[in-house]
């Protein structure tokens, strides 16, 4: 019988081959891991991120996400999932019904705002067993960053966290294959923006940084390695200063690329 870690493995081989082939005109494909391994346990990140509607450690605290406001589907007048936008089933925000839904539920539409971006995300797959791995699995409706003049969407926005260093330790992966106007931009953005978000949880948690597992005294697995870009779960530990200076350069270059496109 096959793990869960194995038939995910798959499923984004294929969600990523299906949307490769699939973005439409004026969009090409990109796709963006982020690793990142925080020193706190699966049960103490849990309660920073175990909630599909309070995103606070993403910069969006629960009062501002509304549950099932919009909701959006895939056409399936083609074989590929993206070969044509999402389209609205109901009235766009702010006009949202009044009776909250499930959170943490299958199906469940979230609406926020970012950085003058309209999200909407609608859950896929959604697991959060007591002692790990936690696996959630999203679609990202098309969002335009008006500042970047970027516009990307995806029907599989995948995030892992799983218990390493015997326990004492929580690895993530954050790994999104998208459609984009421009792929590269968006790549940096949604890297500078997962990676933000998953140090930001670790900052909630006391802000300590992680090097080792041996550190922690939780077993010699305590490889350090680079964020990088994959297309599916794995489990690598990254340490904080790795990740940190990778965020500047990125923040850096972001800020450089959008400057030149203002004034184009």
């Amino acid at each position: 019988m096959r793990s869960l870690a194995t038939l995910l493995l798959l499923a984004t081989g294929s969600a990523v081959l299906a949307q490769s082939s699939g973005c439409q005109p004026s969009y090409s494909f990109g796709t963006d891991t982020v690793l990142f391994t925080t020193p706190y346990t699966y049960a103490q990140v849990m309660s920073i991120t175990g909630s599909y509607k309070n995103l606070t450690w993403s910069g969006n605290p629960d009062d501002t996400v509304t549950l099932d406001g919009v909701r959006f589907t895939p056409s399936t007048s083609s074989s590929s999932p993206l070969s044509t936008p999402f389209s609205p089933l109901t009235p766009p925000h702010p006009n949202l019904p009044s009776t909250p839904q499930p959170d943490n539920t299958v199906n469940t539409t979230r609406t926020y705002s970012n950085s003058g971006a309209l999200v909407i995300e609608r859950i896929t797959l959604y697991s959060k067993p007591s002692n790990g791995p936690y696996i959630e699995i999203h679609t990202l409706a098309p969002l335009t960053i008006p500042a970047a003049n970027l516009s990307f969407y995806s029907d599989y926005d995948y995030t892992s966290v799983t218990p390493v260093c015997d326990g004492k330790a929580s690895a993530f992966n954050l790994t999104i294959p998208f459609c984009a106007t421009n792929a590269s931009l968006a790549e940096s953005v949604l890297h500078g923006i997962h990676l933000a978000d998953v140090q930001t949880v670790g900052v909630f948690l006391g802000g300590q940084n992680f090097t080792s597992c041996e550190a922690l005294g939780g077993g010699a697995n305590a490889t350090a390695t680079k964020t990088g870009t994959g297309v599916g779960p794995t489990m690598t530990i990254v340490t904080a200063n790795e990740a940190g200076r990778g965020a500047a350069v990125m923040g850096i270059m972001l800020g450089v690329m959008v400057m030149a496109m203002m004034v184009l």
